[in-house]
């Protein structure tokens, strides 16, 4: 293993424990069956649009099942993998797109947000269909869905503005998957 391997390893590992943790201990229990307010999709945004969409959909999808894995929640693992890997590489995207323009476009991150809400939205509706074999219980989770995605946003990205501002000054420079992601 070569030590931008190495380094992947590490980075990506630190962002799973960030999203479990901020999932995990810094939650309230939500009025809906099943449903969970949590900061964990503040940490999954601000790595999505700061590092990028791998680190994006690898952070949410892992440390978010990771959490299902280790609650009440466990069946849900498997769906959560993939409808929160979809919105990180979704949000991921939307703000690499501007990164590369050497601009922090709020516009297309809220854009990118917006569609990787609505992947969680329908994600969780299928999935709860396919768990509880009805078309209209399912419906009492989409509202909830909604809230932690305005929660993660309202507070994530000026979060990640913050944080790149951050990085900048500090003049860090990180490198993820083989390519120095420079914060601009």
């Amino acid at each position: 293993m070569n030590s931008n391997n190495i380094k992947n390893l590490v980075l990506n590992s630190l962002f799973i424990a960030l999203v479990y943790v901020a999932t995990r201990f810094i939650n309230i229990p939500g009025p809906t069956p099943g449903g969970l307010f949590h900061l964990g999709n503040v940490m999954f945004f601000t790595i999505a649009i700061v590092f990028g969409k791998k680190a994006g959909a690898i952070s949410g999808g892992v440390g978010m099942a990771l959490f299902d894995l280790t609650s009440p929640y466990a069946i849900w693992a498997p769906f959560t993998l993939v409808i929160r890997m979809a919105m990180g590489y979704i949000i991921g995207a939307a703000a690499e797109k501007f990164q590369k323009k050497k601009v922090y476009n709020i516009v297309s991150i809220l854009v990118g947000i917006t569609v990787a809400t609505l992947v969680m939205i329908v994600g969780y509706y299928i999935s709860e269909v396919i768990l509880y074999h009805n078309f209209i219980t399912p419906l009492q989770s989409v509202w909830g869905n909604f809230m932690q995605s305005i929660v993660g946003t309202v507070i994530g990205v000026p979060f990640s503005a913050t944080l790149k501002a951050a990085l900048k000054k500090a003049n860090v420079n990180i490198y993820l998957e083989d390519k120095r992601i420079s914060i601009k």
